[in-house]
């Protein structure tokens, strides 16, 4: 459920060098080389390029070719929905998502290393965010997570739209969450392939209210670190039911970790396993959202959910609807 931006299935992908000394915000970096259509837009990524990518745009004629066969694809940009910027395990990055003369959306991304090379330079169909319900009015429940042992819990992905919540391509995830913990901008300290190494591994996830358990499923491997194979898309998982047609679901448990059953009550913050790698995820992390469902199979739609007593960037947040980017806390 959660995709590192390496890792990520993108339509359209370029690769291109940059020097570390770029100056100006993420997002002013970005713009300069993402408006395709633009022949000075193109230029400008053609003069950060590597040889490989330099040689393509050289033969499709040049940024002037090139940027006119984006237009004549897309056409010129007429509203952006969206920009995000994040830095985190030294990838800065930059989404734009926008509507297009000729697509009625398309997002796209640039990403730099530590060095400032600009790894990954994408566009790709997309759709308009979707009408979604007022700030506030979300379902009040307690985070799944309880203070960490280091660092921060961070949002790796949350939000209303396709660029701050991959997952809403999925009718059951349109309002879900990725929770990492990251301490000094990272979300490991050690050798990047150990479960160990990352800071929420082992964390307790908790029930975010009263309920009793529809779903508890346990024993399924922990994949090795950006082993996007597993069959089983939630891992090990518990869904509890707080009432009718409202359900909240986590996920990618440690195996063995589970610690409560289908059938059984649970109260709010009760610990229901250990934040772990199992099922569909590049790196360990918390998956959460609400589902109208009540087993994974038959989810039915999402939900938004407000956290209770949030602290989010620092600052008490009273719908606590952390997105994309966001380093979240408990209050109290």
């Amino acid at each position: 459920m959660h995709y590192s931006m390496i890792a990520a299935v993108m339509a359209v992908t370029v690769s291109a060098a940059a020097s570390a000394g770029q100056t100006g915000s993420i997002t002013e970096r970005g713009r300069a080389v993402s408006d395709w259509s633009s022949a000075e837009s193109v230029a400008a990524l053609a003069a950060a390029a590597s040889p490989d990518l330099k040689a393509k745009i050289d033969a499709g004629g040049g940024p002037a070719a090139f940027s006119a066969a984006v237009d004549a694809q897309m056409g010129k940009q007429t509203n952006v929905f969206d920009e995000v910027e994040m830095t985190v395990n030294g990838l800065t990055f930059y989404q734009r998502l926008a509507a297009y003369e000729r697509a009625p959306a398309a997002m796209t991304t640039i990403v730099w290393d530590d060095k400032g090379t600009v790894a990954a330079a994408t566009v790709q169909p997309s759709s308009p965010p979707p009408p979604a319900p007022a700030a506030g009015t979300g379902v009040p429940v307690r985070p799944p997570f309880a203070t960490p042992r280091a660092g921060t819990w961070f949002t790796f992905w949350g939000g209303r739209n396709l660029a701050r919540n991959y997952h809403m391509v999925a009718p059951a995830q349109t309002y879900a969450f990725d929770l990492l913990v990251v301490k000094d901008g990272k979300s490991f300290s050690g050798p990047a392939n150990e479960h160990a190494s990352y800071y929420c591994w082992g964390e307790p996830v908790l029930a975010v209210a009263d309920g009793v358990v529809t779903e508890a499923v346990d024993g399924l491997p922990d994949m090795p670190i950006g082993d996007l194979g597993a069959k089983e898309a939630a891992g090990n998982h518990v869904i509890v039911r707080h009432g009718p047609d409202r359900h909240s679901l986590v996920a990618h448990l440690q195996r063995g970790s589970t610690k409560v059953k289908t059938g059984d009550t649970v109260k709010a913050g009760q610990a229901l396993g250990l934040c772990g790698n199992s099922g569909r995820t590049s790196e360990p992390h918390i998956h959460f959202h609400l589902q109208t469902g009540a087993t994974f199979a038959d989810a039915g739609t999402g939900l938004p959910a407000n956290f209770r007593d949030m602290l989010v960037d620092g600052r008490p947040v009273r719908d606590g609807e952390p997105v994309r980017g966001q380093a979240i806390a408990l209050a109290k």
